[in-house]
């Protein structure tokens, strides 16, 4: 007999749960593997902030207070518009489909709700507390060894750079299922790719007055 509870099952609950949590992943990594390919250039070059200014390669990846990368341009929080708006159409998408197949509301909320809360934690929470010294989660018995394996992978996300400039590893942030599964996933940090950095700096240019003028940035992001 099925254990009910709000008129849905507990089965139909894990499922519609697990389900979303599946499809938030991959959207998250897709998403996140699109703002490194450039083929939308203005959210790359806002996600880059983060990953060039903020985050460099050549730079400390944890600061005891998070370097927001949307300071001063349009965002939701602390999330940029680069996640907002195709975020927002998934999630629209979502609804239409399920309203579509007729799907009981309870589950279409329990569908929705995961749906934003999923990647808000994963996508916001955790990973700025990865660029966070002394985060509680690493200090915690058993979560920290999940978080401390996350973040490194997270940090060689941050610095694994290919010759045309483009980070092209480790797209997940708590879990790397869809890297595994895509053959993305590199679990070993390597030398900095000194062209590759150099090649990134010059295609996004961040902060600066003069196309050709990189005295702008931090003497750790001028080109030598």
């Amino acid at each position: 007999m099925s254990f009910q509870f709000w008129g849905v099952s507990v089965e139909g609950t894990l499922l519609a749960v697990g389900i979303s949590v599946a499809i938030a992943e991959l959207v998250g990594y897709l998403l996140h593997r699109i703002m490194h390919s450039e083929r939308f250039p203005a959210f790359s070059k806002a996600h880059m902030i983060h990953h060039i200014e903020l985050y460099g390669p050549n730079q400390a990846m944890r600061t005891a207070k998070y370097n927001d990368a949307t300071h001063g341009r349009a965002a939701l929080g602390n999330i940029g518009m680069e996640w907002v708006i195709p975020s927002g159409a998934i999630l629209g998408v979502s609804l239409l489909t399920m309203l579509a197949m007729h799907i009981r509301w309870k589950y279409e909320a329990i569908v929705m709700c995961t749906l934003l809360s999923w990647p808000v934690f994963m996508f916001s929470y955790l990973h700025d507390r990865m660029h966070l010294r002394n985060f509680w989660m690493e200090k915690t018995p058993v979560l920290k060894v999940w978080f401390k394996n996350a973040r490194r992978l997270h940090d060689i996300h941050h610095h694994r750079l290919n010759d045309h400039g483009r980070m092209d590893r480790n797209y997940g942030i708590g879990f790397f299922f869809f890297d595994r599964l895509f053959g993305s996933l590199e679990k070993r940090h390597c030398p900095l790719n000194w062209h590759g950095y150099q090649a990134a700096v010059r295609r996004h240019k961040m902060n600066l007055e003069n196309d050709d003028d990189f005295s702008s940035f931090p003497s750790g992001f001028r080109i030598q």
